[in-house]
């Protein structure tokens, strides 16, 4: 090969160790950090390759990085309601992330779940849903919040409005002020636990 051909391939050489070296073919972001796992299937458009767009320093997530995106969740934080209202210190913890696109960010495992952390504790009538594992009798997929992927937990509208149609226009607001989880008829004998 002549002198004149070997130079004419070196830029091209050049360019394909560029490539080759670059921190997305490494699996490395932007910042030149490696990459720990692929992001889950409901995060991976995202950030891309951005990681501050989610972490606060390599290894660390702000928990208002994610409530920035998951308002939902936050709203609920700031009137101290639902199950995350004491919990947005490190979402990491329940939600860990980069554990491949199959991975469920929602850990839900409704058998073991104590439904007296979402401020809406199941008493009463309510306590036979409870006992039948049936989360979908209110959770069901028209009246909870959508996800991209699996399944939300999240009423639409929370509360006993959740489930129930109120019947008495503009006194919505504090249903248990004389119903209670045993009866909605005023005066009824309770159901049994």
């Amino acid at each position: 090969m002549t002198k004149k051909a070997l130079l004419a391939l070196v830029p091209g050489l050049g360019l394909i160790a560029a490539l080759a070296l670059s921190p997305a073919a490494a699996g490395r972001t932007q910042a030149g950090q490696e990459m720990p796992g692929p992001l889950s299937a409901s995060h991976a458009s995202k950030p891309g390759t951005d990681c501050s767009a989610c972490h606060v320093a390599p290894a660390e997530v702000g928990p208002a990085k994610c409530l920035a995106c998951h308002t939902e969740i936050a709203s609920r934080i700031a009137v101290d309601a639902g199950f995350h209202r004491d919990k947005a210190q490190d979402c990491g913890t329940c939600h860990a992330e980069h554990q491949g696109r199959e991975h469920n960010l929602l850990p839900l495992d409704p058998s073991d779940f104590d439904h007296s952390e979402t401020g809406a504790d199941l008493r009463g009538a309510h306590r036979k849903i409870e006992i039948k594992n049936n989360c979908d009798a209110c959770h069901a997929q028209a009246t909870s919040l959508p996800r991209h992927s699996g399944r939300s937990y999240l009423l639409k509208v929370p509360g006993c409005r959740g489930c129930h149609t109120p019947p008495h226009p503009g006194r919505q607001d504090d249903c248990l002020a004389c119903h209670d989880q045993n009866s909605w008829s005023v005066g009824r004998p309770p159901v049994e636990d």
